[in-house]
């Protein structure tokens, strides 16, 4: 098989392999593609630890010579042989700190790149339920709680697990019975675990929840500042987020306190066992059983293993956040909200534009009255339909469906002859222009943010667009013409030059399929002028669904929907709808439009 039809990495945790009630499992397996490097680190840290594992030994003979009245050359040669343990040190620690370093870091990256791709996989009504900062929260502080639990068992795990072993095997070979004797902090090890584990899961996850709505209620008090300052509720905000800041400052106080008492509690116990070893080998050493060398060697081990014992127990507070952090990635990771693209057909290229509903019903997961029933629209290509109606009509989720961002409960939608559920969509959206209510814009130039994922736009061809736009002439007074940096959210253009820079991200893609979610609402005459002229260039010959609230913007519509209760109650041009004298009369006459009411009057 070729190796470019291989799966990324990171793709490999969208299959299965990202268990998130299975921790152990899905740490092991976010090391699939780095296990090389985690041996060959692991190989390097025993070899370098050695010297510090093997010291007691070392002074236990030379006390030995001491006390048996031996040469002192023989100290000379086991200083030697110490030394030679030493040297290879600094150069295994670097090679294995680069080896370590390089598995996490790679983890990290795959991890954070998973999470990114799933997130751009998973529909729209999974960002219903969560909030934005809550996920950002996932992809930064749950990854670095991972990886520091990795660390955590890189280093303070693996030590404690090399002491524990040597110990072992040196006291079975000069001393089973002391061996025995320092195998029970084991067990009193896990007793200690087995006590706290319950509540270092609860406090943990109670920690990540207030952290994630913490980083969400900043957000938007972020920004909600405009709001806030024009309305003099500073203080009431502050006392707000500060309420926010006290819960987490509580919760992180029973964090630290549980931790604390736990690690206090092990120090306890093992130091309760070092006292008892201490007094159980002086009594081996006047029964005659263990030289004074071997006494020294063993409580030195003693306090090595007691040590190695609490650095594995301070892993566990690091080992219950990381599975949390896994549970918490598992959310995103393990959605079922998939929107699935591979395998299917692309969609036409290029697209007639023709949308039809076919007995379209669809009513939201989250149990709220049905919201479309019953919808039968045939769109021709080219047709402009604006669909208007009272808040909560149907409308968005009528043009969602023709996105593609929903599927319906009943029926279908059919995009020139053929169900939108069995195309790729991403083809289908590429070929689509948008020009939202409210215009989003990044931290860029206006040039990125017109070509927005496109290439290989020349100069003539962005003028030409900026020009459709009536954006060419703004664009000129710019101290940087189309490469000026707009600033964060587009911060320094007005209501109407974000509205005609929308439209410039549309018009540059020569799309076939025009959404208009009404692009003028809020804009001074001057400006909503500008926006309708750009819109007709854009809309023309095209095929093009408005979500309409300001009904003197839709006289052009070939054909007007209205919706009401999530059903079709009438449709026509502007001026028949307004003879008919039926909903879209009553509608039109709440928006006080008294020359626009009566058909005669025009």
């Amino acid at each position: 098989m070729n190796s470019a039809a291989q799966p990324a990495p990171w793709e490999k945790l969208l299959d299965g392999r990202f268990a998130s009630k299975q921790p152990r499992r899905t740490l092991w397996n976010l090391f699939s593609d780095q296990r090389g490097r985690v041996f060959g680190a692991v190989t390097l840290y025993i070899i370098k630890q050695s010297p510090a594992s093997l010291l007691p030994l070392a002074v236990g003979m030379i006390v030995d010579v001491l006390t048996n009245g031996g040469a002192f050359s023989k100290i000379l040669w086991i200083a030697l042989g110490y030394f030679l343990l030493l040297l290879q040190n600094p150069l295994v620690h670097t090679s294995f700190v680069r080896l370590m370093s390089g598995a996490l870091r790679h983890m990290q990256f795959n991890l954070r790149s998973a999470l990114v791709e799933r997130l751009q996989q998973l529909s729209i009504a999974f960002y219903e339920e969560k909030q934005a900062a809550a996920l950002q929260t996932k992809i930064l502080r749950d990854v670095d709680a991972i990886d520091g639990l990795c660390r955590h068992l890189m280093h303070t795990g693996l030590n404690g697990l090399l002491v524990i072993t040597y110990v072992t095997i040196i006291a079975l070979v000069k001393q089973p019975l002391l061996a025995l004797y320092f195998l029970i902090t084991v067990p009193a090890g896990v007793a200690l675990l087995k006590i706290f584990d319950r509540r270092f899961k609860e406090q943990f996850q109670a920690m990540r929840i207030e952290t994630e709505q913490m980083n969400a209620r900043v957000g938007e008090m972020l920004q909600m500042l405009p709001v806030t300052r024009a309305h003099g509720l500073e203080s009431i905000e502050t006392f707000s987020v500060r309420g926010v800041f006290e819960r987490i400052r509580e919760r992180g106080l029973q964090v630290d306190t549980l931790t604390e008492f736990f690690a206090s509690s092990s120090w306890f116990t093992f130091m309760c066992f070092q006292l008892a070893c201490l007094v159980f080998s002086a009594w081996l050493v006047v029964q005659h059983r263990i030289s004074i060398g071997d006494a020294v060697m063993y409580h030195t081990y003693f306090g090595m293993l007691i040590g190695a014992v609490q650095q594995f127990l301070s892993v566990f507070p690091a080992l219950a956040q990381g599975a949390d952090a896994i549970r918490s990635l598992g959310e995103v990771l393990e959605a079922e909200q998939v929107e699935r693209n591979d395998g299917k057909p692309a969609a036409p290229n290029p697209l007639r534009g023709e949308i039809t509903f076919e007995h379209v019903t669809f009513n939201y997961p989250s149990g709220r009255e049905v919201a479309l029933q019953e919808i039968s629209l045939n769109i021709k290509a080219g047709e402009t339909i604006a669909f208007v109606g009272e808040s909560g009509a149907g409308k968005s989720t009528l043009v969602n469906l023709a996105i593609g961002f929903r599927s319906p409960t009943a029926g279908k939608v059919l995009l020139d002859g053929r169900d939108l559920r069995e195309l790729d969509l991403r083809t289908y959206r590429r070929q689509i222009g948008v020009v939202p209510q409210t215009t989003l814009l990044f931290n860029g130039t206006l040039r990125e943010n017109v070509t927005y994922g496109l290439e290989k736009i020349s100069d003539a061809e962005l003028w030409k667009v900026l020009a459709d736009a009536n954006l060419a002439e703004f664009v000129r007074t710019l101290p940087k013409g189309f490469d000026t940096p707009l600033g964060e959210s587009g911060a320094q253009l007005s209501g109407g030059q974000r509205q005609r820079l929308a439209i410039a991200r549309a018009l540059v893609r020569d799309p076939r399929l025009v959404i208009l979610d009404e692009a003028t609402s809020a804009l001074d005459t001057e400006s909503e002028r500008l926006v309708q002229e750009a819109l007709v260039r854009l809309t023309h010959g095209r095929t093009t669904l408005i979500v309409a609230h300001r009904f003197s913007t839709i006289r052009h519509a070939h054909r007007i929907v209205v919706l009401q209760k999530g059903k079709i109650v009438e449709q026509g041009t502007h001026m028949e709808l307004l003879a008919a004298k039926g909903q879209f009369y009553r509608l039109a006459q709440l928006q006080a439009m008294p020359k626009e009411i009566s058909p005669a009057s025009s």
